[in-house]
């Protein structure tokens, strides 16, 4: 990589890291020349909705819930998506319920807890910057008792 490209990097990382603020959790470093920056910590699945073809049918759906910025000059990266069960006290809903998107795409079943899910790959070869964001949704079983659950989901960037 050439010396003027790298500073071109130097100088928008600095300019993310001073628009945005970083708390901890947001922001993961890679070495020095990969950054992997959340938008918005918290995702909350909000209301619950009814299948308008299919009344019988609820969920909870989150649209563009999680926003995400991953800068890389390394050659090759590849994104990863886990997490863990939803919790309500002693009660819990396995995480492979919900399914995920990302922008423009189709929802896809999350990996069972503790699993992880290669969801996106890349290189600079095609661009150092990717930005995009996560959709969820939770479809209703019926079998789920009432309560405020709660889950982790962790994206993590791998150099394969």
């Amino acid at each position: 990589m050439g010396r003027s490209r790298r500073r071109r990097l130097v100088l928008l990382l600095l300019l993310v890291l001073l628009s945005f603020p970083a708390q901890a959790g947001l922001v993961d470093f890679y070495g020095f020349d990969t950054m992997l920056l959340l938008l918005n910590p918290v995702v909350n699945l909000g209301e619950i909705k009814t299948d308008p073809l299919d009344p019988t049918l609820e969920y909870f759906e989150a649209e563009r819930a999680l926003r995400f910025i991953l800068i890389s000059a390394s050659d090759n990266w590849q994104l990863f998506l886990s997490g863990g069960d939803f919790q309500s006290g002693m009660d819990r809903i396995p995480l492979e319920r919900m399914e995920w998107k990302l922008s423009g795409g189709d929802y896809r079943r999350m990996p069972a807890a503790g699993k992880e899910l290669a969801i996106r790959s890349g290189s600079v070869k095609e661009s150092w910057l990717y930005t995009d964001s996560l959709s969820f949704r939770l479809v209703l079983r019926g079998d789920e008792k009432p309560g405020s659950y709660y889950s982790t989901v962790m994206l993590t960037v791998v150099f394969p």
